[in-house]
């Protein structure tokens, strides 16, 4: 490591020649500030540059317009397949009332004969009677558990809708129009009719034609 103090003596014993530095100024490069892209008129597609939207707007538009008629196709057909649904368990439940009503139909004549079958043994008070009665009332239950309703109208008024005339009963101790009496029972299904009521019906005695002679 040389000191200050040698440096002139190394130098002497590079001769007398002079030794000439020359010292050149070095200008630094200027700093030119380049103009910022104008990105609103920028080439499309170059990179670091953004795209004008008109044509982004424009095709979002139409999508959205596309998906607004989707939707209502969608919500229109959901609607038909929902009445479609709707129309289907009502034709089903239609059919399985109008089956069970014709069962109850065919039915009906054999609780008919229980009941006459019972009318006529009530002095009857052995076994055998009471199985009969047993297994009426079971049949019965079964037909009130799937909604079969009696129509026993003795003493109410007559109501051609729900019941049949087959007997006129002159004077009596009923008013006119009331039933006397249930010859065959009638039914109901919930509120369907099954099957009317045969009924005999109070009426007006008729009063006998003035022939005009004398008693």
């Amino acid at each position: 490591m040389l000191d200050d103090n040698d440096l002139p003596d190394q130098l002497g014993d590079l001769g007398d020649d002079e030794i000439e530095i020359e010292f050149v100024d070095v200008d630094e490069d200027p700093i030119v500030n380049e103009p910022e892209a104008d990105i609103g008129s920028a080439a499309p597609g170059e990179k670091g540059v953004a795209i004008s939207d008109e044509p982004g707007t424009e095709k979002i538009a139409k999508l959205q317009t596309e998906l607004d008629h989707v939707r209502d196709v969608y919500l229109r057909k959901l609607a038909e397949f929902d009445n479609f649904r709707k129309r289907v368990d009502r034709e089903r439940d239609d059919l399985r009332q109008a089956a069970l009503e014709d069962f109850i139909r065919e039915l009906l004549p054999v609780v008919d004969n229980f009941d006459r079958a019972l009318l006529h043994a009530e002095a009857d008070s052995g076994a055998f009677h009471q199985g009969v009665e047993m297994i009426a009332k079971q049949l019965h239950d079964t037909l009130e558990r799937k909604g079969v309703s009696e129509i026993d109208p003795v003493g109410e008024s007559f109501d051609p809708l729900v019941h049949e005339a087959v007997q006129r009963i002159e004077g009596g101790d009923h008013p006119p129009g009331t039933v006397v009496s249930v010859m065959l029972k009638g039914y109901t299904l919930g509120d369907r009719l099954i099957r009317p009521a045969m009924v005999a019906v109070a009426v007006e005695p008729v009063e006998p034609e003035d022939t005009g002679g004398t008693p």
